[in-house]
């Protein structure tokens, strides 16, 4: 029996007759990114994506679309995005009250009255949650009770691990969003790897970072890059990225750190790029030297954010001799995509050095850090 309806919320329904609505998850910092690489296969496809919002229900790390296309076309298109984490079908959207025990309740009681129609023929189904926000209950709490209202509105059994649909109530602070999520293993964790570092770049973060690097219509118009350098290649996912998106290029990747190299070299193996890829084992304070003539034309990199070494550690003369040793090593008029934790010194290396143009600065949210990628011109 449902609870009163003073417990229930007013409810927006997200869905839509003719149009085909997917929301995406992606890191903060890339939702406009998501659109345009969604756009951009549509386009291919055939396929009118009419409406677009980088930060659907004022919440950022998600994308919202609607394509003129049935479902299936829509989530197959979905499916092959290089930029997200999961994709999702957005359902309803309602508010919730102030009170964390009367939210809780407003959470079941609202979710048991809601038609989420995949759940009509399911067996068993799963509920799960991202929370934000400053609240008193967890994410389990509120899968709980979601689960709950699912459950006695179509009497099917919770499974954690042999699902047929999956539920996503995700609360933001005083909202609570309600969809259907349609990946089961996120689509951020594609590459396959023999060897994984502890504090690796997600795929989806490093393909981003590529797509960043033709900003403009005269990177564009330039081509894809004859030679993609990562500097700071660590167990190769930018390379491997870079491999994927343009098949032509050749591949260059450096780390100082013998044991990650050795894991570099596995993980090519992996991806069949070892006929593509030249991996150096050096300090990028030599990395003129270890390149000799063989010009890059875009360097991709995330160098080390020195997140233990903050304190003690002076950022300015390593970003100084990293900036001049990469326009030792990039031809003229190629371009660097960096990701940069500490702006204040970096800035200052680039006055120092006056080696490149600023083309393009932003912040990412990246395992609870926020680090800018800047897109410097030589």
């Amino acid at each position: 029996m449902a609870a009163p309806d003073a417990a229930r919320a007013s409810v927006t329904s997200l869905r839509s007759p003719e149009r085909t609505p997917l929301l995406f998850t992606t890191n903060m910092g890339l939702e406009d990114v998501v659109i345009d690489e969604y756009r951009e296969r549509a386009t291919a496809a055939g396929i009118a994506v009419p409406t677009a919002d980088d930060a659907p229900f004022d919440l950022r790390s998600y994308a919202r679309i609607e394509v003129e296309a049935p479902p299936e076309l829509a989530l197959d298109l979905a499916r092959k995005m290089k930029s997200v984490h999961h994709v999702l079908a957005p359902l309803y959207t309602f508010a919730l009250p102030d009170d964390d025990e009367a939210a809780l309740r407003t959470i079941r009681t609202t979710v048991e009255t809601l038609d989420v129609a995949p759940m009509e023929t399911a067996g068993t189904f799963r509920v799960t949650t991202v929370r934000r926000g400053e609240h008193d209950f967890t994410s389990i709490d509120v899968q709980r009770e979601a689960g709950a209202g699912l459950e006695a509105h179509y009497g099917t059994t919770v499974d954690l691990e042999e699902y047929d649909v999956e539920v996503r109530v995700d609360v933001h602070d005083d909202r609570c969003l309600v969809s259907v999520q349609h990946t089961r293993e996120a689509l951020s964790r594609r590459q396959a790897r023999l060897f994984q570092p502890r504090a690796a770049l997600k795929p989806n973060v490093a393909y981003a970072l590529l797509r960043l690097s033709h900003l403009d219509d005269g990177a564009s118009e330039a081509g894809p890059p004859d030679r993609v350098l990562d500097p700071f290649c660590g167990s190769g996912t930018i390379l491997w990225e870079a491999g994927a998106l343009w098949p032509d290029a050749l591949l260059v990747g450096n780390d100082w750190n013998e044991e990650t190299m050795a894991g570099a070299r596995e993980n090519a193996e992996a991806q069949e790029m070892t006929d593509r890829v030249t991996l150096h084992n050096r300090d990028v304070w030599y990395l003129a030297e270890t390149m000799g003539d063989r010009q890059a034309d875009l360097i991709v990199t995330n160098p080390p954010f020195g997140v233990r070494l903050a304190s003690s550690m002076d950022f300015r003369p390593f970003y100084r001799r990293v900036l001049q040793q990469f326009h030792e090593v990039l031809r003229p008029g190629g371009r660097v995509v960096m990701l940069v934790l500490r702006q204040a010194p970096f800035n200052k290396a680039l006055r120092d050095t006056e080696c490149f143009d600023v083309r393009h600065v932003r912040v990412l949210e990246i395992g609870g850090l926020y680090p800018r990628v800047f897109v410097l011109g030589r």
